[in-house]
């Protein structure tokens, strides 16, 4: 499983830097999962923007940018233009924000996408579990 590359949804990267409860175990499995070298993680630019949002909520602005900054150390992220755009809007799914996060992780061919929120990603073509989920399907 040591090329595996999963893509990591908003929620997820929240849940691990704000160490949500009851959801931050998981995570938290799944970053020391690529601190072994048994997982690639994937992110776009939007979920980066997103979790500042939402951290700058609970931490000081220095802080903050350092968790930011740690995670483009150790993610790779995805690029959002024009292209990713446009190709989420023709698709005209329910919820666009999960349809540009779709349209970013496509050029990076992800495995699995891992996210809290299944139904946002219940249209597409990349399996999607939930961190439990893929937990448990690492285990075998």
């Amino acid at each position: 499983m040591g090329e595996m590359k999963a893509f990591l949804d908003t929620n997820v990267i929240v849940d691990f830097l704000g160490e949500r409860e009851p959801f931050y175990q998981d995570a938290a499995c799944i970053f020391e999962m690529l601190r072994k070298r048994k997982v690639n993680l994937i992110t776009s630019a939007l979920t980066l923007v997103n979790c500042a949002y939402i951290l700058k909520k609970a931490y000081s602005q220095d802080v903050m940018l350092l968790k930011i900054k740690w995670l483009c150390d150790v993610l790779d992220i995805t690029y959002i233009g024009e292209e990713t755009l446009i190709n989420a809007i023709q698709h005209k799914e329910v919820d666009f924000e999960d349809t540009v996060q779709y349209y970013s992780a496509l050029p990076y061919q992800p495995d699995v996408i891992i996210t809290r929120d299944k139904k946002g990603f219940s249209d597409f073509d990349i399996p999607v579990m939930t961190p439990a989920e893929f937990l448990e399907r690492s285990k075998s």
